[in-house]
């Protein structure tokens, strides 16, 4: 597959990472209030799962990824913990024909492994549909996930009063420079519309990376875009007066083993 959209910068260096960028597919909370059938502080929209439509998308970029053979060069899987980003998750690199059920499914061959972080769930706050269940809850669904990264059971995070979008930038600011001590170099990330977007501002904005404005509109759901950035860049930039909810760092195990 054309790589559509990625930015290559210095490619004379090895150190380089190409991070394939996935909002999740459409989710009910997006159908239902664009008809306007729930108001956005329906408790009905808790952590929201894939519509119809959604789980449709989610097949099509499966089958996609799979003929350009995308999917036998990505290394590493990170997904935000909401439902609807792990449906995402599992229906694209796992192949899951049913993504709403606990039936444990056997990987499909060259099946990259799939990690689940706090740090790159959507804009925390207010809205149900942006708060998630128990990792209890999500372990019996989503068996192939690792979730040791997370460190409560529930939801912590979310609270009343929405985060802002300069918080969101230093998440994404955050996660950046935590991906440089993975040992991978070619990682998929399953997140939402608004992360994704104020992560690549920022890269733009405040680390300097030229990046076209295609890659700074918002994305579509279940829209793939592929990046790659230099490892210098993000060791040049200093995040000490770049603040965010400290509860979002990973854990400082950059070589976390996962089978």
């Amino acid at each position: 597959m054309d790589l559509s959209g990625v930015k290559t910068l210095r490619l004379s260096s090895p150190n380089f990472r190409t991070l394939h960028l996935v909002r999740h597919a459409q989710g009910i909370h997006n159908v239902a209030i664009e008809k306007g059938e729930l108001p956005r502080l329906s408790g009905e929209l808790l952590d929201a799962c894939l519509s119809p439509t959604g789980v449709q998308q989610v097949a099509e970029r499966r089958k996609e990824i799979t003929e350009s053979g995308l999917l036998n060069t990505v290394q590493l899987v990170i997904t935000s913990p909401l439902r609807r980003a792990m449906q995402t998750s599992v229906g694209i690199f796992r192949g899951r024909e049913d993504m709403n059920q606990s039936d444990i499914f056997q990987k499909v061959k060259n099946s990259p492994p799939i990690l689940a972080l706090e740090i790159c769930r959507e804009r925390m706050g207010l809205y149900p549909c942006d708060k998630r269940e128990s990792i209890g809850t999500h372990r019996t669904y989503f068996s192939e996930i690792d979730f040791s990264m997370i460190e409560s059971d529930e939801d912590v995070l979310w609270q009343a009063e929405r985060e802002d979008m300069e918080e969101v930038s230093a998440r994404g600011l955050h996660f950046l420079k935590w991906l440089w001590e993975r040992p991978e170099e070619d990682i998929a990330v399953v997140s939402h519309g608004i992360f994704l977007q104020q992560t690549l501002r920022a890269l733009h904005e405040k680390v300097g990376t030229p990046l076209g404005d295609h890659l700074l509109k918002r994305f579509a759901n279940c829209e793939l875009r592929s990046v790659r950035i230099e490892k210098s860049d993000m060791e040049a930039y200093s995040l000490t007066t770049y603040n965010c909810r400290k509860y979002v760092t990973p854990p400082s195990t950059s070589l976390h083993t996962l089978e």
